[in-house]
């Protein structure tokens, strides 16, 4: 009978801390917030806080400009369930095509414990999806949450509401990279009231986040607001990341299909301001010409010198404004983001045989150059000598147009300055991005974006809930045990276990790590790929976007 009593007493005990738990609210610098309890994948309890606001509501006359603080507020704030995505044109995602809320600038935070007896390093992700469409709520922390770290995810604005650029001060544009900075500054400012280190702040991010993180490390705007960096297939020097010019010319187009006036730049924004959001977003789909072709519209843009300029600079003229360890890499088949397609749709495959001289620079973003087709003649010679278009020469090239290249150029620009650790995913898991791109079942090879499957529970576009191999999740352990050690003391591998993961040092072939069905060093990625990429004429032309002198 004691024990018995004993067992209601230690159950009922639990059952108290779960209650005080979800219901455990933490202050910030705006309000108090309360949150609610979870369980990590392995059991461990942690507490979520979501939908918490970092800026005002970009609505009204603060659309198209730089956020404003977030608003205080007297109550108790409700931060038990996630808030909604950004306005945004999601062409991957399954349902409507357009989707989210204008007042959408919040963040959540998921951390282990509110009061640790030493504060909890931060990681800090920024989402990708091409500056399109994607949300911080998206990614689970259900993997990450195993280790000591506290998590935090943001949404930003998207599309044109985020990135449109009359090239001058009516509208400049990087609005949602300087919402990402405005996340920072709360995060510098509020992480230690959920248990978090404000002097550890690691940002990581995939695809157009992770470009997005290695423009961090160039703008002026953000420095001191991390101590780490994660680049995951996206740098700030990928062909698709790059600022080029005519966002003036975008920016009037999108003003004429919504019915406002063209010129001047101030009677343009200040009309837009009155569209509906959806209407505005929904012009995304007049700019493409074939397939996804031209790439992202709406990009970074090149502002010139002020206080509000997140990029004063071109990417390629821009310096470190500080020596933080960086980590980044790719995965073996970035390009089938784009190839996979083409296994449903073989038409693709005949446009670029048929009509190569004009697709392969708009596909590729080199149109416009003055050599794009000796460019193209290049291209074909070194990845069709046959003739023969496939989808796995075709996954080869946009690999190493649009990721595997840049990532080489970046790693080489920055290794002198601050430990650099490169790497290679290879494994090949259950669920594959190929399918969601158009592959279907087929084992194309390891996917841009495969490498989400691995640090998160959930993703926006293929959600793993509870059904993964145990050898996948052999790996989701071994990279959430990489990133979080790298988070924690700046190197993945700080006691050289499962192996010596060394930082990049060679001028010749760089050092990298593949992450495989285990770890292997090796050296030179791609490297005779990356070296025909290095031959061509292709970096000035890119420098030819500079901001307008009005600006």
């Amino acid at each position: 009978m004691p024990r018995l009593l004993l067992l209601l007493l230690l159950v009922a005990a639990s059952v108290l801390c779960d209650v005080a738990a979800s219901g455990a609210v933490v202050r910030t610098r705006q309000g108090a917030l309360r949150g609610t309890s979870r369980a990590a994948s392995e059991g461990r309890r942690f507490l979520a806080f979501y939908r918490i606001p970092y800026a005002r509501p970009p609505v009204g006359p603060l659309r198209f400009r730089s956020p404003q603080p977030p608003e205080t507020w007297t109550h108790i704030r409700d931060a038990t369930t996630p808030g909604p995505v950004c306005t945004q044109y999601a062409s991957l995602m399954k349902g409507p095509l357009l989707t989210g809320a204008e007042d959408c600038l919040y963040l959540n935070v998921f951390t282990p414990e509110l009061k640790p007896a030493e504060p909890l390093p931060v990681m800090f992700w920024i989402h990708g999806g091409g500056w399109i469409d994607g949300s911080g709520i998206g990614y689970g922390p259900d993997f990450l949450l195993n280790h000591d770290v506290v998590l935090v995810t943001i949404n930003y604005r998207l599309g044109p509401l985020g990135f449109l650029s009359t090239e001058d001060a009516a509208t400049p544009g990087n609005f949602g990279l300087k919402d990402q900075t405005a996340a920072l500054r709360w995060v510098r400012e509020n992480i230690a009231a959920f248990g978090g280190d404000p002097a550890s702040v690691t940002i990581f991010g995939e695809s157009a986040g992770g470009a997005s993180v290695h423009y961090h490390m160039l703008s002026p705007l953000s420095r001191g607001l991390f101590h780490r960096a994660i680049s995951q297939s996206g740098v700030s020097l990928n062909a698709w990341a790059v600022p080029r010019p005519g966002g003036l010319q975008k920016a009037q187009k999108v003003a004429a299909l919504v019915g406002c006036p063209t010129e001047p730049s101030a009677a343009l924004v200040d009309c837009l301001r009155s569209v509906d959001d959806y209407k505005i977003v929904n012009t995304t789909t007049q700019f493409t010409e074939w397939f996804f072709s031209p790439l992202l519209p709406f990009r970074p843009a090149v502002e010139g010198e002020g206080e509000e300029s997140f990029l004063p600079r071109h990417t390629l003229e821009l310096k470190p404004h500080t020596a933080v360890p960086w980590l980044t890499g790719v995965t073996s088949d970035e390009g089938l983001i784009f190839a996979a397609a083409c296994v449903d749709n073989k038409q693709l495959l005949e446009d670029l045989k048929h009509d190569g001289e004009r697709l392969f620079p708009l596909s590729l973003s080199y149109d416009g150059i003055p050599n794009a087709d000796f460019v193209t003649k290049k291209i074909k010679d070194f990845y069709f000598p046959d003739g023969d278009i496939s989808v796995k020469k075709l996954s080869d090239l946009y690999s190493d147009a649009f990721f595997t290249w840049s990532a080489d150029e970046a790693i080489r620009k920055y290794k002198d300055t601050a430990p650099v650790y490169y790497y290679l995913l290879s494994y090949k898991g259950k669920y594959r991005m190929s399918k969601a791109f158009g592959g279907g079942d087929l084992d194309l090879g390891v996917c841009h974006a495969d490498d989400i499957f691995y640090l998160f529970s959930n993703n926006s576009y293929l959600p793993t809930s509870g059904n993964m191999p145990k050898n996948d999740y052999e790996v989701v352990k071994t990279m959430t045990k990489l990133w979080t050690d790298f988070a924690k003391t700046g190197n993945p591998t700080p006691d050289n276990k499962p192996v010596h993961w060394p930082r990049v040092i060679s001028d010749e072939e760089l050092e990298y790590v593949d992450i495989g069905e285990k770890l292997q060093v090796k050296r030179g990625l791609f490297q005779e790929r990356v070296n025909f990429w290095k031959s061509l004429p292709l970096r000035e032309a890119t420098r030819s976007s500079q901001p307008r002198e009005d600006l």
